[in-house]
């Protein structure tokens, strides 16, 4: 028997359905000879602290640097976890499996899933590795066909232990070192840090600060109207033509910065209202002569194909949708078998791939919004060139492309069709034409009819600029933004235009704007380039901040521990990030060079061109010197250190801090650590005192106050439970009847128990998905549809057992 372990059971399900499973009891498929069963993600993880020893249960400076002798794993603390692992596990050691088959997602995290579920149960068969990037049944038939032996990814499984492995040191000891050291000068906040969430925190930090710093300064500009013949004029902006090298603009990181957003370039800057009407007054009525008359074509190249970055950034500028959202729906749309799998850092595809374009373009071809561009591109041979094909660019999976299975509409949210249309019309967009214009530029010189203001050229020139469309190309299909058509009229060199009349504008400079999803992810993909070290600099060019896949999860994690918050489509740092950024006395704790290191040394690692054991004892090393260096720096003031919320007590999962927050109490130790209690249960307010005494005792007295969602109020006491879950415990617990409608839709929902049930494409979910509720229950399991009745009674009988966490 062989048996396939999937990420997730979306895919366990596409691909039994490709080798004939069907459901064979709960997180289970079976067909002939192969059975299929699944992880939810990260079902295994490193241990907490206390797990190795009880004195690093306990903070303290004494007990760091933490650094396990061997590191250890654990189930994550859930019920919905812990049951799947039981299933998963008994199925590892049976008897009757032969191999064990890796259909993790393919990469590193999905490579680190597979070994900590493989390793924590004890399992000694051999595994192979099937490594599939699209759901189609074409492409998981040819990678079940060539599935290689699991030892060919050793070297990518020990990179990332390493990383996982590593970031544990240094996260959590320098969590507790910086939180110490601010608690032995007075505060109580907590300072979490990470390798890659505090370099990106200082990032919006040094931007906030920036904005904040900024002085605007006055311009004013002149611009002349000029007759061209009867009933034609032609607009033409004065500039100072002998400094005309200053007015590149500075190198942009994808958004409109201080200098790059201003009307007007600092060669067409006048810095006084005097010398701007100076300068109107000696061009009034003059006459302008051409000096020069320059038509060009340029051409445009196509854009690249998206990454899952270059998608993310494209729908917050156009959608205003985070990169959490994004990334939420393109694996939806991965699981529909709609697109290819998301979390890619390539922007290319490699040869073996053309062959595949046309039946692609074909299968979009049906949907009427794209028959005419696949109709154009299918009409001669699709030979795509460089900027499609790159197989050296191609790392774990190539770019983000379209299966060629049309999307049924009505299944489809609106979000979800956009960020399908995206992915569509980039394609087509990479395979067409350039888009060809023919930019014109008229210099024109014009004598002056009244003295000058000093410190001008003399004779003031004018420019005029316009651009024309000859062929739209690519632009046709994909376009980048309003584009503003401004055709001139054909002029010859020593023509002379009367200056009809003259006006002055007046502006000033803009600060930068703040960061948002789009131009942050840029940030983070680019990071490193403005270091000094060239070796860096190339490590970080492929690598950045985080990778696609968790760069999202960064920014949600950024604002969920308020170091951050959202005004509209800004990213703006709250106090707390800004004191944690402040209190930070390591510089590569803040920058990208660490990760610029790491990232270098991974590779290697991946590659089996170095050592892990090598890297393991370097970054034990340097945890040393990084606890040593904040416990002899310079406590931040104390009232720097004021907490949005205090420290109630001691974590029950992992022995940190729990902080109160926002109508909820929090654990803020990092390293993994989801524990939450709600600050309000049944409309009665849980005091400091009760959650500490939950959290050390794990119960409560009866208590009064409690009220039902019928408005009756009733007493009971609160458990912690072993799950870590508020629930009732009645004086007088009797069993109570459960009653459920017919269907889930508009219950309420039984995690979260904010939101409502709602019917998605392929499943019930949560109406608060956006803000993160992942609770969802499938319309089929094993091929078999679900009786929404089963769904309804399963939900009232979780609600009737009441979580108050």
């Amino acid at each position: 028997m062989l048996l396939v372990i999937t990420e997730k059971p979306s895919v366990a399900r596409e691909i039994g359905a490709v080798l004939g499973c069907k459901g064979a009891g709960p997180g289970l498929l079976e067909g002939d000879g192969v059975r299929i069963t699944w992880c939810l993600g990260h079902l295994c993880e490193l241990d907490e602290p206390k797990g190795y020893t009880p004195d690093w249960a306990r903070w303290s400076f004494d007990s760091l640097p933490m650094v396990p002798d061997r590191f250890r794993l654990r189930v994550r603390d859930d019920p919905r976890t812990k049951e799947q692992w039981g299933i998963l596990k008994k199925q590892l050691l049976r008897s009757d499996v032969v191999e064990v088959v890796n259909a993790c997602d393919a990469g590193r995290e999905g490579e680190l899933i597979f070994r900590y579920v493989y390793e924590l149960a004890g399992c000694k068969r051999p595994f192979s590795r099937l490594w599939v990037a699209s759901l189609t049944e074409r492409a998981i038939r040819q990678a079940w066909a060539t599935r290689r032996p699991g030892v060919e990814y050793d070297g990518l499984a020990d990179a990332a232990r390493s990383r996982s492995e590593a970031d544990w040191i240094v996260g959590l000891n320098a969590t507790r070192a910086l939180t110490l050291h601010a608690r032995g000068a007075g505060g109580d906040q907590l300072y979490s840090v990470g390798r890659v969430q505090t370099p990106t925190l200082a990032m919006i930090v040094a931007r906030d600060l920036e904005i904040e710093r900024f002085v605007p300064e006055p311009y004013w500009r002149v611009e002349a109207d000029l007759d061209v013949s009867p009933g034609l004029e032609l607009k033409a902006r004065w500039f100072r033509h002998d400094a005309v090298e200053a007015e590149a603009r500075p190198a942009s990181d994808g958004e409109k910065g201080a200098a790059a957003e201003e009307d007007a370039l600092p060669v067409e800057r006048l810095g006084s209202a005097e010398q701007a009407a100076g300068l109107a007054r000696a061009l009034e009525g003059g006459l302008a002569e051409v000096r020069s008359a320059e038509r060009v074509e340029r051409r445009e190249k196509p854009p690249l194909l998206y990454d899952l970055t270059a998608l993310q950034r494209r729908a917050n500028q156009r959608y205003g949708l985070s990169a959490e959202q994004t990334l939420a729906i393109a694996q939806e749309l991965y699981e529909r078998k709609l697109i290819s799998y998301p979390r890619t850092d390539a922007r290319f595809i490699t040869d073996d791939q053309v062959p595949e374009l046309p039946a692609v373009l074909r299968g979009l071809s049906v949907l009427s919004v794209y028959r005419p561009f696949a109709e154009g591109l299918l009409s001669k041979p699709v030979r795509p060139g460089r900027r499609v094909v790159n197989a050296a660019e191609v790392g774990d999976h190539h770019a983000i492309l379209p299966t060629g299975l049309a999307p049924d509409a009505s299944r489809m949210s609106p979000d979800h069709k956009r960020i399908f249309d995206l992915v569509a019309r980039r394609l087509f967009a990479a395979l067409s034409e350039d888009a060809i214009f023919d930019v014109t530029t008229l210099i024109l010189a014009v004598p002056p009819v009244a003295p000058l203001p000093e410190g001008l050229p003399t004779p003031p020139h004018l420019r005029a600029r316009g651009r024309v469309c000859r062929q739209e190309g690519w632009q046709a299909v994909d376009p980048p933004g309003r584009r503003t058509d401004r055709d001139l009229p054909l002029l010859r060199e020593g023509d002379r235009l009367q200056v009809r009349g003259v006006e002055v504008h007046e502006a000033s400079t803009r600060p930068p704007r703040p960061h948002n999803d789009a131009t942050l992810l840029q940030k983070m993909e680019t990071a490193g380039r403005e270091l000094d070290d060239a070796e860096l600099k190339r490590a970080l060019r492929g690598a950045g901040l985080g990778t696609p896949a968790t760069r999202a999860a960064i920014i949600t994690t950024l604002i969920k521990r308020s170091f951050v918050e959202r005004a509209g489509k800004d990213l703006r740092a709250t106090k707390m990030g800004r004191e944690l950024i402040a209190a930070v006395p390591i510089e590569a704790l803040k920058s990208p060079e660490l990760t610029g290191l790491w990232e270098a040394r991974l590779s290697a690692i991946a590659e089996r061109g170095e050592q892990r054991g090598l890297f393991m004892r370097d970054v034990a090393a340097w945890a040393t010197e990084l606890v040593q260096a904040i416990r002899a720096a310079e406590a931040p003031p104390v009232h720097r250190l004021a907490a949005t919320g205090a420290v109630v007590g001691p974590c029950p999962a992992c022995g940190g801090p729990v902080q109160e927050q926002r109508g909820r109490y929090r654990c803020e130790a990092g390293g993994g650590c989801t524990f939450e209690m709600w600050g309000t249960v049944a409309g009665r307010e849980i005091s400091r005192r009760m959650a500490k005494q939950l959290m050390v005792e794990r119960r409560t007295p009866v208590v009064k106050g409690f009220r039902s969602k019928a408005g009756k109020a009733f007493e009971a006491a609160l458990l912690l439970n072993d799950a870590l879950k508020v629930v009732f415990d009645f004086p007088d617990r009797a069993a109570r009847p459960v009653s459920a409608p017919d269907r889930p839709e508009g219950m309420r929902c039984p995690s979260c128990r904010e939101g409502e049930v709602i019917a998605g494409g392929r499943n019930w979910g949560c109406s608060r998905w956006r803000e993160g509720c992942g609770w969802k229950a499938p319309f089929e399991e094993g091929g078999a549809p679900v009786d929404p009745r089963e769904v309804a009674a399963q939900i009232a009988a979780a609600l009737a057992v009441p979580s108050a966490g």
